[in-house]
């Protein structure tokens, strides 16, 4: 009987407790706040938010697990591939040509090399880095040709003699992610990881750099300028006495070169990247005069914190307009300033064009020609829907009917479609979107598709073109 008792009474004793914990520590929901959860959450520490202005891409390596990540950012960095890859025999940071090891760092892709041009080592692409950069120079690094590639053999850790390898299919997946001089590679021995809510206070300073930075370059003076840089890096300066002229002529101080609302030095798409102690800054560098805009170039600068401070260790341009067009082109005078001449150049007197009637129906008959030049292959029917000052992904018009023609001798076949056109008239262009199906004997993609039209000579000409992969 009294051992009955106490059966019954630790029963309860035991409901008592379940019900007591149930009460005290609610179960958390982590839907319930999720901006708390994103702050708590740690990311690799290469990571830097930056505001995106579309799709934007960031390959990881790690070399101690051999494996590549892709990253996707919005807000913050969100992995949607990873794979095995494979790198340096050795291990270890790269210093020398011939040690057969990977870099490590911030790296940029410069080129795209398709099957036809390569040996059959390197599989079915390939993507030449920007390695060695302005500090691996510094530091006294040599070597070169340090590449994303595929491989024609069972792919193996540590087997390559520095690039990172993966396999064919997987390559071809990461692809699509890889935009030239924009996408970096950044490579590091172990990932570390840190709470999402520790980068807001870097990504303020760096804002506060780039703003400060191009307000000094704007209006400020040659020592207001060089305060931005670390004291023990010597950048050339010898520009500054042609700028100041400039300025001048340009009608600075009587605010003609900006606008009210609008800097004469304009930074855009800027993106922050980190490799331990060192930050990479990415931007596109503009000059604006009254109505006019002039790109000098994509600017990367090279960051660390001095004193508690960020300063500027090193800098160059990693493209700038024409840089396509010469491979290997030496930079013999400072874009910056080529560009600010070109504000110089009285602009040409021409008859005012006659307004071109159109219809929607031209401009869509228009976009299905181009499309059928794209499908058959025809590289100079495609290329004459392109205007004179064509842009994107780093490459001028040149560039990309070159690359455009390397997929053509690639592809056994091409057909583009289109889907839901619409088309907005605005005062000096057309906007065309629409959803893209892009299909060849060995890739498939969709996407939303924004072509910019432009009047040239007479003639409605693709200006921009990008996609939105979905």
């Amino acid at each position: 009987m009294q051992m009955k008792k106490f059966k019954i009474v630790l029963i309860i004793f035991i409901l008592l407790c379940i019900g007591f914990n149930s009460y005290a520590v609610p179960e958390q929901n982590p839907e319930q706040n999720p901006e708390q959860n994103m702050d708590t959450e740690n990311i690799p520490d290469v990571f830097i938010p930056f505001d995106t202005e579309a799709d934007e891409y960031i390959l990881l390596v790690e070399k101690e697990t051999q494996r590549l990540f892709v990253f996707e950012l919005n807000e913050k960095p969100k992995e949607i591939f990873q794979t095995s890859c494979s790198t340096g025999k050795n291990i270890g940071d790269k210093i020398a040509s011939g040690d057969s090891k990977t870099p490590e760092g911030i790296y940029f892709f410069t080129k795209i090399h398709e099957d036809a041009q390569l040996s059959p080592i390197y599989g079915i692409r390939a993507f030449p880095t920007d390695y060695p950069n302005l500090m691996d120079r510094i530091a006294g690094k040599t070597g070169s040709a340090i590449w994303l590639h595929g491989t024609n053999k069972n792919l193996k850790p540590r087997d390559s003699n520095g690039c990172v390898a993966l396999e064919n299919s997987d390559l071809e997946k990461v692809s699509k992610y890889i935009t030239l001089n924009r996408t970096p590679i950044i490579i590091t021995d172990k990932i570390e990881y840190e709470p999402f809510e520790t980068k807001k206070d870097i990504k303020q300073s760096l804002v506060q750099l780039v703003s400060g930075w191009s307000s000094a370059l704007e209006k400020g003076t040659y020592h207001e300028y060089l305060s931005y840089y670390d004291p023990e890096y010597v950048p050339d300066i010898t520009w500054w006495t042609e700028w100041n002229k400039t300025r001048a002529r340009l009608g600075l101080a009587e605010k003609n070169l900006g606008s009210e609302k609008k800097s004469a030095v304009e930074s855009k798409r800027t993106a922050f990247f980190k490799h331990k102690d060192m930050f990479v800054m990415l931007f596109d560098l503009y000059i604006r005069h009254k109505d006019r805009l002039v790109m000098t170039g994509t600017k990367k600068m090279f960051l660390s914190s001095k004193q508690g401070q960020l300063k500027i260790i090193g800098e160059n341009y990693q493209t700038f307009p024409g840089f396509n067009e010469k491979p290997g082109i030496k930079i013999e005078e400072n874009p910056f300033i080529m560009a600010s001449r070109s504000l110089l150049v009285p602009e040409k007197i021409v008859p005012e064009q006659k307004t071109v009637a159109y219809a929607d129906a031209d401009i869509e008959t228009l976009i299905d020609n181009w499309l059928k030049a794209w499908s058959s292959k025809d590289i100079e029917a495609y290329g004459s829907f392109y205007a004179d000052n064509f842009h994107t992904q780093g490459m001028n018009k040149k560039a990309w009917l070159r690359y455009k023609d390397r997929l053509n001798k690639k592809y056994k076949y091409i057909k583009v479609n289109k889907r839901n056109l619409k088309i907005v008239k605005n005062n000096d262009n057309i906007q065309v979107t629409f959803f893209q199906d892009y299909e060849s004997n060995v890739f498939k993609a969709s996407g939303l598709k924004l072509i910019v039209l432009k009047l040239e000579r007479g003639q409605w000409k693709i200006y921009q073109e990008n996609l939105k992969k979905i």
